[in-house]
């Protein structure tokens, strides 16, 4: 009995993936806007105020979301975003609206100054879509609405995507939410 003990101390490293290679470490990907920027126009909306981004689950972890051909999502573990989606997009949000020309200036939630429209935009989709063999493509989709006093004055979806097959998905993903957001912006003009 005691023998048998003794092997199954020895052979616990080797169980527990000690003696096997090291995984590689997962890259963490940025996302920005790369969007045109507007010509100069009046500012139809005037002063804008950002509210937080809301990702629709299951897209809103960390780890890219890869759509798989039968359907499934799987989420892999050697690509990730460098913050979690919400945190991520914001920054790309505020960017968007201020290179769209549509905002005389854009505050976020956490700024005192006086807005006289608050904009909401909920990214119903964020996936590397490899349902077809051989190809890689960022798929964004979003839904931005304009309040004003609580109320919509304006609702649009965007939808935007990218060729990702060179695996440089920070640059992909960037592409896909310039285009998902100027086709929104676009319809608002």
């Amino acid at each position: 009995m005691c023998m048998k003990k003794l092997c199954a101390l020895f052979l616990m490293p080797v169980f527990a993936g000690c003696l096997t290679s090291a995984i590689p470490p997962p890259t963490y990907w940025p996302v920005s806007y790369l969007g045109p920027k507007a010509k100069a126009e009046v500012a139809k909306y005037g002063v804008a105020r950002a509210m937080p981004v809301i990702v629709r689950s299951p897209y809103a972890a960390s780890a890219v979301a890869v759509l798989r051909s039968d359907g499934t999502i799987a989420f892999d573990p050697l690509n990730e975003f460098a913050a979690t989606p919400a945190n991520l997009i914001r920054g790309v949000f505020m960017d968007a609206m201020s290179a769209s020309g549509l905002f005389r200036e854009v505050v976020g939630t956490s700024s005192i100054a006086t807005a006289d429209v608050s904009v909401e935009v909920n990214v119903e989709k964020l996936v590397l879509d490899c349902s077809r063999e051989g190809q890689r493509t960022a798929v964004v989709e979003i839904d931005l609405k304009i309040l004003r006093q609580h109320a919509i004055v304006a609702s649009v979806r965007g939808r935007g995507t990218a060729d990702a097959a060179d695996g440089k998905f920070g640059a992909a993903f960037s592409s896909a939410f310039g285009s998902a957001f100027v086709t929104a912006f676009a319809q608002l003009r």
